[in-house]
This record gives C-alpha cells, structure tokens and sequence, in this order.
C-alpha cells in the first residue's frame, strides 16, 4: 500500500567560495525531521545536478541519508549506463533500509526498450525496485517532446523494477490520464505545483506530492493531508498568496532565498547561479513573514 506524505527535496548549500558545504544541509535536515517531515529527496532540478560534480552529488546523498532518520530517496543524474551502474555501486555504500534511489533517463527518446533497459540495470545493481524521473525527454527521430505513459511505466513495475515515480507532466490534463491508468501500488510523486497540483491529481491515483510550501513549514502540508475539505480550502489560499511572487521570481530562486531568510541553509549560490536583488528579497521577506502570521493564525 503506497504511503501519502509530502516529499521535501534538498537543495545543495555552498560557502562563499562556491565550494560545496554540508553543515548547514545537516542541521536543515534535522530541522524537518523535527518538524514531521517523513520523506526529503535529492534531485535533478532543486539538488542542482547540474551544477554537482558526480563526487558533490554523492556527498549531498550521503549528507541525507546519514542525517535523516525517515525515507530517503537519492537521485542518480543523467549518465551513461555503465556510468549509472557505478554511480548505484557507490551510492549502496551509503544506503540504509530506508534509502531508495531515483534515475533519469539521459538525454532523447529513441524507443522505450532502451529506456526501460537502463532502470532494470540500475535496479539489478541496486537489488530491489526503483523510483524514476518521468521528466519529458526530446523525441530522438521525431523532434517533438515525449512523455512517458503508464504502460510503459506499469510494464516495469509488474517485473519489479520500479516502486515509484516522480511524475511531472507538462500537460496537467494530460497528466490526470497518465496517472490514472498506473497501477495504484505505484508510489506517484506529483511535481509542479505542490498540493494545488496534488488536489487535482489525487482522484486520478496520486498519493503524495513534492513539497513547495512545506521545504519551509512541513506542518502546513502535514495538515492538508489531514484535513477536511473545507479546511484545505484554506491552506491552499495560503501556498496560493505564497506562491503568487515566488513563481514569478522563479520557484528555486525564491526557496533558496528563502532559506537563507530562514536563517536554515542556502547562505550562498555557485556561479551562474543569479543572486536575487534587495528588492525582491525585500518583497520574499514580506511574503514569507504574512505566511508565518497566517500559519500562526490559522493554527
């Protein structure tokens, strides 16, 4: 039976050289885990793959799994297979009972046989099911987007490759579709939107979703999940007044100042990463403290 709960991805903090640092990550861990978080993650967009080298990326993972007591699920960036498989190989040294990994298929689609052979060689390494990214890819021969359906995905959870996925549709419709023809078993992670998204796509099967709001007050979405019909009215008008400037400032580029408003981890961003101007920290200060008020107020 899948479990509901929010799922907080972890950003990376760095020291005012731009290095690397895990102190602050430690301490932020220990801060959700005080405040009833039950599942963090690493992953390819708010962990900053992109900006990690494959050793950060697993220092990052292993700072996770070391400082949280509850599920952990470590993302593996995009990488050749054989660089994939020695990637998993590693990360095992670091694995608990409660540590689960997460793949993403590397660059095009070119058939579903060579993307559903890549996550049964990382699950054969790992020794148990997996969770994958179903982030759209470019279509390799015929130049559109292409998204994953729940065939495909049902087909690599009946041969016990897959236990879940991190879903994240384009299309939001579209998305209610995929979902809804997986089977219920499978752990569906909801991205973009957080629990305004979740609302929508519960119905069609999902059960928890990444957290947005919850990266900064873990009980706002422990409650919605607990809550009445009516009373998730309201809590989705706070991430809704949270989220009106943090989406336009950009969702990773708000949650990381905010952190740092926090007093919580992200002191400092790697190159080109873009520092946010005093204005618009001016404007995350006023926001985040009307959500702190209203939080205060609605408990």
């Amino acid at each position: 039976m899948t479990l509901s709960r929010p799922v907080i991805a972890i950003p990376p903090a760095y020291n005012e050289n731009g290095d690397l640092e895990t102190e602050s990550t430690k301490k932020y861990l220990k801060f959700l885990q005080d405040r009833g978080a039950y599942c963090v993650m690493t992953t390819a967009g708010t962990s900053q793959f992109n900006l990690l080298d494959t050793d950060e990326i697993h220092e990052l993972n292993q700072c996770a799994t070391s400082s949280f007591q509850h599920q952990k699920i470590v993302g593996i960036p995009q990488l050749a297979t054989s660089q994939s498989i020695k990637f998993a190989k590693r990360a095992l040294q670091y694995m608990d009972e409660n540590t689960d990994v997460m793949a993403l298929y590397p660059d095009r689609f070119y058939g579903k046989e060579v993307v559903c052979d890549y996550v049964k060689r990382i699950a054969d390494t790992i020794g148990k099911p997996i969770y994958l990214h179903t982030q759209k890819m470019r279509h390799g021969s015929k130049g559109h987007d292409w998204n994953y359906n729940s065939d495909m995905i049902n087909s690599l959870y009946a041969d016990n490759f897959l236990c879940g996925i991190k879903e994240e549709h384009p299309n939001l419709q579209a998305a209610y579709g995929f979902i809804r023809g997986l089977n219920k078993d499978i752990d569906v992670i909801v991205a973009g939107g957080s629990m305004r998204r979740y609302q929508f796509l519960e119905s069609a099967g999902a059960n928890s979703f990444l957290a947005g709001i919850g990266n900064l007050l873990p009980i706002l979405e422990n409650m919605f999940f607990n809550a009445k019909k009516e009373e998730r009215v309201t809590i989705l008008d706070v991430e809704a007044s949270f989220f009106d400037f943090c989406l336009k400032n950009g969702w990773h580029k708000s949650l990381r100042e905010c952190l740092k408003l926090a007093k919580l981890t992200c002191f400092h961003n790697r190159q080109p990463w873009p520092e946010t101007d005093s204005e618009t920290v001016t404007k995350l200060t006023n926001v985040f403290d009307e959500t702190l008020k209203r939080i205060k107020y609605e408990k």
